[in-house]
């Protein structure tokens, strides 16, 4: 998001007729505030209406059009796996088999996908905080879905991209490698997206910085306040050098932090997406 310049940003755009839409697919709204919806201003979020906005901006010849979102927005998760997307089929727009998406395959094949993926013992924790207090009062949610994790998506997803670009295959990163050395993992990204790589891209310290990235985040309140409270992106020299821990040793910091049942809920989801993290991680870029 330093690359204001030449980019124009969507954080998650699909997760708004994912979630909050006449089309919405997740059942999270049957247990959130009866007035959240209406509240969001999102209601009438369509899929070919979140399309359609991103396709507007990529008219701007002086900028490229970049997307972050989560593959189970797009790639109807095991809840819903029989899930369409009707604003899009009723204008001709839907699928060509095998395409595993919720979106035209013309349009899935115009954009360049890049794959970030996180250790399922490092994620799922991290959201699970998302459901408890303090920062369940902004999510305004104190459910961990295991059937919206995304790493079935994403391994869904992943394959059917790879399968079309052979060459060059799509790039895949691990978080872990990210923060272990950020520069040797955005060198390549940069090359492989055809940015001039800057040292800047590292750190984002003016109010400036934080009023955009507030801008795009305040809609999912709750769930990016580390990000919204960092500066820069710096070699974690402690996870490189950090040894393996064990199954144990996790559930014991789980269970101290969160208790014996908050401990069970995210063991069940770490084991249940092992698997799949396991399998794209093969494919990741290792720093060079």
């Amino acid at each position: 998001m330093t690359r204001r310049d030449i980019l124009s940003f969507f954080h998650e755009p699909f997760g708004d007729a994912f979630y909050f839409g006449p089309e919405k697919i997740s059942p999270a709204h049957l247990r959130w505030p009866a007035d959240k919806i209406e509240r969001s201003g999102r209601g009438h979020y369509t899929y070919d209406w979140v399309l359609q906005s991103i396709l507007t901006a990529d008219k701007d010849l002086t900028k490229r059009v970049f997307i972050k979102d989560m593959s189970y927005h797009i790639v109807p998760p095991i809840h819903s796996i029989t899930a369409r997307a009707p604003s899009l089929q009723a204008q001709n727009l839907s699928n060509i088999s095998p395409n595993p998406t919720l979106l035209p395959t013309q349009v899935v094949d115009a954009f360049k996908f890049v794959f970030l993926i996180r250790d399922p013992a490092s994620a799922i924790p991290s959201l699970y905080r998302c459901f408890i207090p303090p920062l369940s009062a902004q999510t305004e949610d104190t459910n961990l879905d295991p059937t919206e994790l995304g790493y079935r998506e994403l391994r869904i997803l992943f394959d059917y991209i790879r399968d079309k670009n052979k060459n060059p295959p799509p790039l895949l990163i691990d978080a872990d490698d990210l923060l272990t050395d950020p520069e040797a993992i955005l060198h390549p990204l940069c090359a492989y997206l055809e940015i001039q790589y800057s040292p800047s891209m590292l750190s984002w310290p003016t109010a400036e910085d934080h009023a955009f990235a507030f801008s795009l985040f305040e809609k999912y309140a709750g769930y990016h306040e580390d990000a919204l409270n960092s500066t820069a992106l710096v070699p974690n020299a402690e996870k490189k050098d950090a040894a393996p821990r064990s199954s144990e040793e996790r559930n014991d910091e789980w269970r101290a932090k969160y208790g014996k049942e908050a401990m069970q809920i995210i063991r069940s989801a770490v084991d249940a997406c092992r698997d799949d993290y396991a399998y794209l991680r093969s494919f990741r870029m290792r720093p060079s």
